[in-house]
């Protein structure tokens, strides 16, 4: 029993070894995977921005002067440049936060099976969205330094969420797939930051329409991955929105808005360097998945070897 299960543990070392070496080539293939994945998101978030002032809003656009547009378009690229080095910056310190989701914003259909919008949050947002319409341009300096204090605090949290608190081990397969997976967490919440730091600039230029309120358009991105994209330019965020304009009358207004909504399947598809770097990944996820079924099987082998000593050791007959 003893040599059972001391090659049981032989077995675990050659296995952890295996996994050490797995986890060597996997942040090799992600280093090159997200080195192109910025590249790409640059190009398609500046593609996305030139659809959405041309084509979804080109009056807006238009009403801006030459510098302010210059403006607009320095800022934008500004974004584009620091979202390569961030998505980089996600290999050595994935964040493990998770999407949060909420019973009052959102609901299973259990017709379609897909996530939808409950009706007292949709309205909400949008009667706060025409009441903000009517409302003043300039904004109290007060609510300003306010919202600028709010969007600090948001960015440090961020910052502070990405360092892990200790090193993650990754010579156990357990261990290794929990890395991964915050590192693929990371990746699309740095997409998510990436699209709202966009919208606010177009918000800010007056491209953007005030109809459009940031957690309108994070529930509407929420919804809309539970099911299929609707058709369009890629990295936009489609939404058509009816509003009663006279409840005696039952007369409705529908208001069709767009905004940035970078996806990460898109933008893969879009280019073929990151599209070769995710089938890779998927090959070693894979192996990965093979490694973990039997490290636990030999687990478990070592786990029923020690409880069949335990019992002889411990039995007598009375």
């Amino acid at each position: 029993m003893a040599r059972a299960i001391e090659q049981i543990e032989r077995d675990i070392v050659i296995l952890e070894e295996t996994t050490s070496a797995l986890a060597e080539e996997l942040k090799k293939i992600y280093e090159r995977y997200l080195i192109a994945l910025g590249q790409a998101t640059r190009q398609q978030l500046i593609v996305a921005s030139y659809y959405l002032c041309t084509q979804g809003y080109p009056e807006a656009f238009l009403s801006l002067s030459f510098s302010q547009r210059q403006k607009l378009q320095q800022d934008i690229q500004k974004l584009a440049r620091d979202a390569k080095q961030e998505l980089l910056a996600q290999l050595d310190s994935p964040t493990s936060a998770d999407i949060p989701t909420s019973a009052d914003v959102i609901f299973v259909n259990q017709d379609t099976g897909s996530l939808e919008l409950t009706e007292e949050y949709l309205e909400d947002l949008v009667e706060k969205a025409l009441k903000a319409e009517n409302q003043p341009q300039e904004t109290p300096k007060e609510e300003s330094f306010e919202a600028e204090e709010n969007q600090q605090v948001e960015e440090k949290a961020l910052t502070e969420n990405s360092s892990l608190s200790s090193p993650i081990i990754l010579n156990k397969p357990e261990q290794l797939t929990l890395w991964q997976e915050k590192l693929e967490k990371a990746i699309v919440k740095r997409l998510q930051k990436l699209s709202r730091d966009s919208n606010r600039l177009l918000h800010q230029a007056g491209i953007l329409s005030k109809k459009l309120p940031e957690p309108l358009l994070e529930a509407a991105a929420k919804v809309e991955a539970a099911g299929e994209s609707m058709p369009g330019p890629p990295n936009l965020l489609n939404l058509v929105i009816e509003t009663e304009s006279d409840p005696d009358s039952q007369t409705s207004t529908v208001t069709h808005l767009v905004a940035i909504h970078l996806r990460l399947s898109e933008i893969e598809f879009a280019e073929p360097t990151v599209a070769t770097g995710r089938q890779q990944i998927r090959s070693l996820s894979a192996k990965l998945s093979n490694l973990r079924r039997d490290y636990q099987k030999k687990q478990r082998e070592k786990a029923v070897a020690e409880a069949e000593a335990a019992w002889r050791s411990s039995w007598y007959e009375k």
